[in-house]
């Protein structure tokens, strides 16, 4: 059945059912969508985060955004797998990788009429900045690698988010530049120092803005909207391990990793 699809709607509709049928469990990772069922555009690409969602009975708890094709999108983070990090070790799956991430967190709820008033520099006043880690998960085999739309399609990769506590009074100079090192076992794995890789930040936002607008989807209070990886994506060590997460002059993070697989 996921052979024959011609039309948007049947493309959509296949490809959710397959990345749902991976995100459960039930099938392995794919070697790409099937010809026929692969995103022609962002706009395809962007549905089928939706459907997939449906599929799985999953509401939205945050963003990642970022660029496809040159151009901003914001993928939806599902709520089941947002947490506060904590002292619990956490338990990930073989093969997951790690990004070390500034991300702001809401303190109120949007509705769409807060929406299109939204300019970027009324976020520090409606939102934390905090210190975030993803952890990476793929429904992708690694080869053939998946085109830019495909990763679209399947969330950019998304698997689970652990963020932490609000790291005081901000603005946005405090991302736009910034230094963030990530450490393994207290052996630094990875140092950026400089302006945000995702620079300029501004139409990110506005993006992410505009996708929720587009989707009638109302911002809650304690949403994140992670901004992009500082640090690179690194393989999470498969013996797991102690990572500390370091924002200069805004604190760290640390989260404690079983084995993988465990």
């Amino acid at each position: 059945m996921f052979q024959t699809a011609e039309t948007p709607a049947s493309r959509i509709a296949g490809a959710a059912a397959l990345l749902a049928d991976v995100r459960r469990g039930r099938r392995a990772p794919l070697p790409g969508l099937p010809e026929a069922l692969r995103p022609q555009d962002i706009a395809e690409a962007e549905a089928m985060q939706l459907a997939t969602y449906a599929a799985l009975g999953w509401s939205i708890g945050g963003w990642k955004v970022g660029r496809a094709q040159g151009r901003p999108i914001a993928a939806p983070l599902p709520a089941t797998a947002l947490a506060q990090a904590g002292d619990a070790t956490l338990h990930l799956p073989l093969g997951a990788g790690m990004e070390l991430e500034a991300a702001f967190r809401l303190t109120r709820a949007l509705d769409d009429t807060a929406l299109a008033a939204l300019r970027v520099e009324d976020i520090p006043a409606i939102a934390d900045l905090v210190i975030l880690y993803e952890w990476v998960e793929t429904r992708f085999a690694a080869e053939p690698p998946a085109s830019e739309l495909e990763k679209l399609a399947d969330c950019v990769s998304n698997g689970s988010c652990s963020f932490g506590p609000p790291t005081g009074a901000w603005d946005w100079a405090d991302v736009e530049t910034l230094e963030m090192r990530l450490s393994v076992d207290g052996i630094d794995v990875a140092h950026h120092v400089g302006p945000h890789r995702s620079m300029p930040l501004d139409e990110l936002v506005l993006g992410w803005r505009d996708r929720c607008r587009a989707i009638g989807h109302a911002p809650q209070a304690g949403e994140v909207v992670t901004l992009g990886s500082q640090t690179g994506l690194l393989p999470v060590p498969a013996a797991g391990g102690v990572l500390v997460g370091h924002y200069a002059g805004r604190g760290s993070l640390t989260c404690r990793i079983a084995p993988l697989g465990s």
